[in-house]
Formats: C-alpha cells, sequence, structure tokens
C-alpha cells in the first residue's frame, strides 16, 4: 500500500492541487492530517481518503480516524508538543501500529512502544532552517518505508532535515514544560 501524506496546507491551494494531481492514480491513499482550512465539501478534498480535524480548522471533521490499523489525527488534541503519551494510548486502544499526525510543522518519524509516528510537515512552510514545505510517501508492504518530499521541488528531503526536526521538537518540550 502506498500512501500520500499531507498535513497542514492552511489555504496553500495551488500546492494542495499540484501534489494531489501529481500522485492520483500513483498511490493507493491519500490523507490530509488536518489544518487544510477548507470547507468540508470543497472539491480539493476530494481526492482525499481521510481529513482530519486541524486547530485552524472550523468544519466538523473528525479528531482522528482509525482505518486499516491507521491512525490518523492533526495532534493538538493529544498534545504532541509534549510527546506521543497521549497517542500511544489512543493507539493502544484502537489496535493501531502506525500513527499519520500534523501540526507541528515538522517532518518526523519516531517509533514509539512499537508505534511508528510520521508527521509529514506542513506543505505551507516547515520549522526549520531549510525554508521550505514537505509531504510524505509512506510505503506499506512488510516493512514501513517513508520519504519526505520538498514540497517545491518535490525532491528527496535529505536526512538532516529529520536530524533538524528532532531537535527542535525536544526544544518545544523543553520550553512547554
Amino acid at each position: 500500500m502506498k500512501i500520500l501524506a499531507i498535513s497542514d496546507s492552511h489555504m496553500f491551494n495551488d500546492q494542495l492541487v499540484r501534489i494531489t494531481s501529481k500522485y492520483k492514480g500513483k498511490v493507493d491513499s491519500m490523507i490530509h492530517c488536518g489544518d487544510s482550512s477548507l470547507p468540508i465539501n470543497d472539491p480539493l478534498l476530494k481526492p482525499f481518503d481521510i481529513v482530519v480535524k486541524g486547530n485552524h480548522d472550523d468544519e466538523p471533521f473528525p479528531h482522528f480516524v482509525c482505518q486499516n490499523h491507521i491512525l490518523v489525527t492533526h495532534g493538538q488534541y493529544y498534545h504532541v508538543y509534549l510527546g506521543y503519551d497521549e497517542l500511544i494510548r489512543l493507539c493502544h486502544e484502537n489496535q493501531c501500529q502506525l500513527c499519520l499526525h500534523g501540526h507541528t510543522h515538522v517532518p518526523t518519524y519516531q517509533k514509539h512502544e512499537n508505534i511508528l509516528f510520521i508527521n509529514p510537515g506542513s506543505i505551507m512552510i516547515n520549522r526549520g532552517s531549510y525554508g521550505f514545505g514537505t509531504y510524505a510517501i509512506i510505503n506499506i508492504d512488510k516493512e514501513i518505508e517513508v520519504q519526505f518530499f520538498n514540497c517545491e521541488t518535490d525532491e528527496i528531503c535529505d536526512f538532516h532535515i529529520i536530524e533538524e526536526g528532532f531537535e527542535l521538537l525536544e526544544e518545544f518540550k523543553k520550553l512547554l514544560k
């Protein structure tokens, strides 16, 4: 199974259309992890199999969706800036081994308690020194493979971007405690 994961598009609709058009027919599922800032019936959301509510969404999207042992949420309801404890509990309650989320504008993947957490970042812009947004392609076969892409060039992101994201999230935790 191949999944396109997008989050935090915040009305960057040209990018949203470009990316979904690029992957139409090339992925099995498209998931938006919240903060589209679009109405629930907006045609730009039609390509997505799952769309969840972000903190900048006024529409009644669900707070989370569980499908095929994958949990999708935005993250603000589960305090992701402080870590994954609340999401770990939610994943265990729903027998999910993969969690896709947004909110932090930091592309990351981490494993906690045998649950893989993936944040595709923001297609708007990420909180990092590199100055561009990202999205993720997740391949689920015998193993789960994740690649992050620069949403302006569609080039695969270097691993230093993920390392910088881990450092940023650790700083956020310190600041918020």
